[in-house]
């Protein structure tokens, strides 16, 4: 990667430290346009009396689950996603919708019965009182369960509607730090086919605290209980009260892009179901993953000021290595269409786009060698399989950083054959370092997936040497730990075809694949492939 500009002198750690944590290294000013960085209107499930100013669009996706260990493929998840507007400052309405389709964490009635619940949200809150301090808002939601079943509820239920009503109050202690209480009501059959449900009426207290670190690192805690009917179904089949647990934390990526990482004992993300433990007993603790995006032309791109121009070989970074993840994105408004075939038939596509800056969504589709010298336990299938998650840039070498540091997470699922479709979860995080004579780029690769009770982690090494203005010599090599042993390499070159985005692989490997655990499962025999890119411009879809 070629650099128009050098790498700014000093320490090294003190930069990477200032560019993640420290506002005062950012060029962007504080203002009112940036929602992420002022009171959250919502910490997980637990409403405050935040809204966000006119205009604003907020749309999020995320996962919570159990540990991989209890149950099934990855773990117990539940999956969610969502968006709101605000039609004035003092108003804003949303929709969300959220799916769990697994087994409890825990026999109920002496055995393990599977849940299937979907729910579809439609939410509005206005804001009733504003003063210095204090704020008071409404809520209310009605929502429809559009599919429930199990045998805790006699098979398969017809869908029926359930509804919240919440007043959140939230008083600013300072600049930095909030404190709140949300009294609610939650509405909800007490028998569904003829079986007990949660009740009529579930009545909730909760309180919270919410503290801001930095512009962009901010913390929350909050516990809501039931003072009147139930919202936990325990192990022996009845229905009790437990109160719901969150800790959460976030960090903006960019002024735009927000991630939120949490651990609670509750299970829905909605206004109603918010209220509801995990089953059974609600003592299973989940961790939970959220990406917040709040596009908007009045927002800054970045909190590293404007970008520098992007270079050819800053282009090809941005299309990963053969098994290594790359700390690069692509430039907002970008398209990205890979297709690879090799040896042992691996083959695969990847659509990729970036919606704005530091930010990129990744489509996979791969099928794994079938070569059978592969460990068999830590193959989860050689039928084809979908990849999905983000990409997110957290630091940047070419506009300022000490290292470019990016981030990314990937469920996978088989979409094809029979029988039960394994999932398996994979993250990673990538750092390079491009080397002052601009010719080298040293990348180290962290990672890990699970399945079951499979584990495989790896730490990748690689360089990218561009050999000319069109040529890059690529060598990786994975050595892996915990269910792995066998380290995975691969070598090659990526040829550029001038200004017209196409670019050419061409690579030898061990690796049964390219992405997600693929990348860390070695064969025996040698395996080669090529791939074609291509990218596309499409400013027209850029979100800023």
């Amino acid at each position: 990667m070629i650099f128009e500009q050098r790498i700014l002198r000093g320490s090294a750690v003190a930069r990477a430290v200032a560019g993640l944590v420290l506002a005062g290294s950012s060029a962007v000013a504080q203002d009112n346009r940036v929602v992420l960085e002022n009171t959250p209107t919502r910490m997980r499930g637990f409403e405050t009396a935040q809204t966000y100013h006119a205009g604003t669009l907020e749309l999020s996706v995320g996962t919570s689950q159990t540990s991989p260990g209890s149950g099934p493929g990855t773990g117990l998840q539940t999956y969610y996603g969502g968006g709101s507007y605000a039609l004035s400052d003092r108003f804003m309405f949303g929709l969300e919708f959220q799916d769990f389709n697994d087994p409890a964490a825990g026999p109920i009635n002496g055995s393990t019965p599977l849940i299937e619940m979907s729910t579809l949200a439609l939410w509005g809150k206005m804001s009733l009182y504003q003063g210095e301090r204090l704020s008071v808002a409404g809520l209310a939601s009605i929502e429809s369960v559009l599919n429930l079943r199990s045998p805790i509820w006699n098979g398969s239920v017809p869908h029926f509607l359930i509804g919240a009503i919440k007043a959140p109050i939230s008083y600013q202690v300072n600049d930095s730090f909030a404190l709140h209480l949300t009294p609610g009501v939650t509405f909800m059959p007490d028998s569904v086919n003829g079986r007990q449900f949660y009740g009529d009426t579930i009545g909730s207290v909760g309180v919270g605290a919410s503290w801001k670190a930095g512009r962009r690192l901010s913390f929350g805690a909050s516990v809501e209980a039931p003072i009147s009917g139930t919202n936990t179904i325990a192990s022996d089949g009845s229905y009790k009260k437990v109160p719901v647990w969150t800790v959460s934390g976030r960090y903006n990526v960019t002024p735009k892009t927000a991630l939120e990482g949490y651990v609670t004992n509750g299970y829905g993300m909605t206004p109603a179901t918010s209220i509801l433990t995990f089953w059974p007993v609600g003592d299973e603790v989940l961790a939970g993953l959220r990406l917040i995006y709040t596009p908007g032309a009045a927002r800054p791109d970045s909190y590293r000021g404007v970008a520098a121009p992007v270079t050819p070989a800053q282009k090809s970074l941005q299309l990963d290595g053969f098994t290594l993840g790359g700390a690069d994105t692509l430039e907002p408004g970008t398209l990205r269409f890979s297709g690879w075939y090799g040896s042992d038939n691996n083959a695969g596509v990847l659509l990729g786009f970036s919606p704005d800056r530091d930010g990129e969504i990744q489509l996979i589709f791969e099928q794994y060698s079938d070569n059978p010298t592969a460990s068999a336990g830590l193959v989860p299938t050689t039928d084809v399989r979908f990849m999905i998650g983000p990409k997110l840039r957290f630091m940047d070498q070419n506009n300022g950083n000490a290292f470019s540091l990016a981030g990314r997470a990937l469920y996978g699922r088989r979409i094809t054959g029979f029988g039960q479709k394994t999932g398996v979860f994979f993250a990673e995080a990538m750092a390079s370092y491009q080397a002052p004579n601009g010719r080298a780029v040293f990348t180290a690769n962290p990672k890990i997936a699970a399945f079951g009770n499979t584990e495989i982690a790896g730490v990748g090494l690689g360089v990218n040497i561009r050999a000319t203005d069109t040529l890059d010599l690529i060598a990786e090599v994975t050595p892996v730990a915990l269910d792995g042993s066998t380290p995975t390499w691969a070598a090659g070159l990526r040829y550029q075809l001038g200004d017209s985005g196409l670019s050419v692989d061409a690579q030898a490997t061990n690796a049964i694949g390219r992405f997600g655990i693929g990348s860390m499962v070695a064969q025996d025999d040698l395996r080669v492939s090529v791939m074609l890119s291509k990218t596309f411009g499409v400013t027209g879809l850029k979100f800023y």
